[in-house]
């Protein structure tokens, strides 16, 4: 997850994950202080993680052979 991010962000410079319309809906007064600016701030914003796995199923399915 962090190579694609850092990818996005530095290679490509793009925000393909939409947050700058996040900010727009969520911090409208944050977004009017960024908006001209958008690209060079999502480029240099840290992005922190916060992942949550669940394992439905385990097994060894299809190498019963």
């Amino acid at each position: 997850m962090r190579n694609v991010v850092e990818k996005m962000q530095k290679e490509y410079k793009v925000d393909v994950v939409g947050f700058g319309n996040r900010l727009r809906i969520k911090q409208p007064r944050a977004w009017m202080r960024v908006k001209d600016n958008r690209d060079q701030t999502f480029i240099e914003v840290p992005i922190n993680y916060d992942v949550k796995l669940t394992i439905k199923d385990y097994g060894t399915s299809g190498f019963n052979k």
